[in-house]
């Protein structure tokens, strides 16, 4: 664990992609005393000059891979990465060998049994999962009125969200969209990507403590695919955790407009949801309503985990552990789903030209509304493109092959 008293030693691996959003909230930390960036790793610093003219002056020194970082920074103490999925498990593994702390950008990995096995390696915890969301104070109050029992016997919890992604999306990068890079495991997509604050809010706000998250004993799902990907573009999905309570979601990128992201508890005694991508909150009780946030939500995370690494406070918002129900539920609805179903051509509409390219399943947003009101899937609600899942268990999954998927 660093002091309390100085500023956190870190290295980023990564200062593209997200990671020029993890590099802001540094800066701005650094600037205020609370963190030293002492590192950075890139494959291609000259493709961000700018940002290496900026960092030179201050003696932040740049490596070519996380090895080279762990082995030439003897003082340093976290490792900040916010890389490619594919390469979360490895970087992990070898900045624990290293003893350093690590923050890590969700998802945490895409396989139950790489959990697993990293959540046994980091035995004295030192991985936390940067789930940001959770830190919101919009979540934390749609939490807070659970768990005081505000909105009485929980019913179901539910979120949905179209956010369009165009081919430039896609192209962005070699990973994008793929199962499988080469032999590493991916499961890129909406439910697993970027939109898997969404189903790992679910789980916090099924755990019946402040800081506790649910245990999802079953799933049932529907993945499909309206671009020609490997991976999926659209999901729906319904679950149930031990406490008996169901949570479902429908998220999805095969669309033209934006439907922001809706969480929702449903009690007996009343609802309450954050909504318009996290900018909202209300309820049906007349609840007296929180300030709405006004600092970025990655800075405000940053924060969080500032005061878990130097000793403020006992636990991050996500340990490791913590994140295997999200990836018990998102490995368990690809199993459900029987695989990735194509959406007939007949069904699906493309839009725009070159990198502004999309596509549109045939009724799309009014069944994500759907999922988000009643929790009923796609098949449930008579998509002509929707096939029915199965329901899996997964009090006993252990583990997911993504090769017995890729061609289905």
């Amino acid at each position: 664990m660093a002091s309390s008293h100085t500023p956190l030693n870190v290295g980023l691996v990564g200062v593209g992609g997200f990671g020029a959003a993890h590099l802001r909230s540094i800066e701005a930390l650094e600037n205020e005393g609370k963190v030293r960036l002492r590192c950075v790793v890139s494959t291609s610093p000259a493709k961000h000059a700018e940002v290496k003219a900026r960092l030179d002056p201050r003696g932040v020194r740049w490596y070519g891979s996380l090895e080279e970082m762990l082995q030439g920074e003897a003082d340093l103490e976290c490792a900040v990465i916010p890389a490619p999925i594919h390469l979360h498990n490895r970087m992990t593994v070898a900045a624990l060998a290293r003893g350093r702390m690590v923050y890590l950008e969700k998802p945490p990995v895409p396989l139950i049994q790489q959990l697993n096995d990293l959540v046994t390696l980091d035995a004295r915890r030192k991985v936390a999962v940067a789930f940001q969301q959770i830190s919101s104070p919009l979540i934390r109050q749609l939490k807070k009125w659970k768990v005081e029992g505000a909105l009485g016997r929980i019913q179901a919890l539910r979120v949905r969200a179209c956010w369009p992604r165009l081919t430039k999306y896609y192209r962005r990068s070699s990973w994008a969209a793929k199962l499988l890079l080469g032999k590493e495991p991916v499961f890129d997509g909406p439910a697993t990507n970027a939109l898997a604050h969404q189903i790992h809010n679910l789980m916090f706000l099924g755990g019946e403590g402040m800081d506790a998250f649910g245990t999802p004993v079953e799933v049932e799902a529907e993945l499909y695919r309206a671009r020609p990907i490997e991976s999926y573009d659209a999901a729906c999905l319904r679950g149930r955790f031990e406490s008996g309570v169901e949570f479902s979601a429908a998220l999805a990128h095969c669309c033209e407009t934006s439907l922001g992201v809706r969480l929702e508890i449903f009690g007996s005694k009343g609802n309450a949801w954050v909504a318009d991508d996290g900018k909202s909150i209300g309820n049906s009780l007349g609840l007296p309503l929180p300030s709405l946030p006004q600092e970025d939500p990655i800075l405000a995370a940053w924060r969080d985990y500032l005061e878990f690494a130097q000793g403020r406070r006992a636990r991050p918002p996500s340990f490791l552990a913590d994140t295997r129900p999200y990836v018990l539920t998102t490995n368990g609805m690809l199993i459900a789903s029987e695989g990735i179903h194509a959406i007939p051509e007949a069904y699906v509409r493309a839009f725009g030209e070159g990198d502004d390219a999309g596509y549109e399943a045939a009724g799309l947003h009014a069944l994500v509304e759907e999922c988000g009101r009643s929790g009923r899937l796609f098949s449930e609600q008579g998509a002509p493109w929707a096939l029915k899942g199965r329901s899996v268990s997964l009090e006993s999954l252990e583990t997911l092959n993504l090769r017995d998927y890729r061609s289905r």
